[in-house]
């Protein structure tokens, strides 16, 4: 993921790498939406990204009884050691992988894998890595596959990139 710059928006823009539509063909040339349209292009929630770190409280409210008991000792602690506390818990490829048996998502497409693919054992796992991905991977924009969740560029932003 590279640092948001009004320079790389205007790559963005200027490339649409992932054919999101920023421009439009007037007949006589080729120029950017307004700042509003490429806004709501670039908000629109139709890609998947992976939070870059979960609540551990979260983890362990989410994680039941039966899911926790038919973990073997060395995944029960292994969650122990991975939410000691009421911070975050930071999403790896090997911290999603065990919770919910998916890769990550790359340039807003889901991870891959199965519920038989995380660390619950066979009698959970289709109830406990459904529940863990809910909190993981989520539904992102644009802006927030290419500059980090939570990114919405302005429409300051916007207008200062067309002039670059």
């Amino acid at each position: 993921m590279a640092d948001f710059s009004n320079q790389a928006l205007a790559d963005e823009i200027n490339n649409d790498p992932a054919g999101i539509g920023y421009k439009h063909d007037l007949g006589n040339g080729i120029e950017w939406k307004l700042d509003g349209e490429i806004k709501t292009l670039l908000d629109a929630k139709n890609f998947k990204i992976d939070k870059p770190s979960i609540n551990q409280e979260d983890v362990r409210a989410t994680t039941t009884f039966a899911g926790y008991d038919t973990a073997g000792l060395d995944k029960q602690e292994w969650l122990q050691w991975m939410t000691p506390n009421s911070g975050q818990l930071r999403i790896t490829a090997d911290v999603k992988l065990q919770l919910t048996g998916r890769t990550l998502a790359v340039n807003g497409i889901a991870g891959v894998g199965a519920d038989n693919d995380s660390f619950w054992a066979a009698a959970q796992d289709q109830n406990m890595a459904p529940a863990m991905l809910a909190l993981i991977e989520v539904d992102g924009s644009r802006a927030e596959v290419l500059w980090g969740e939570g990114v919405s560029p302005s429409l300051s932003q916007i207008g200062a990139s067309a002039n670059l």
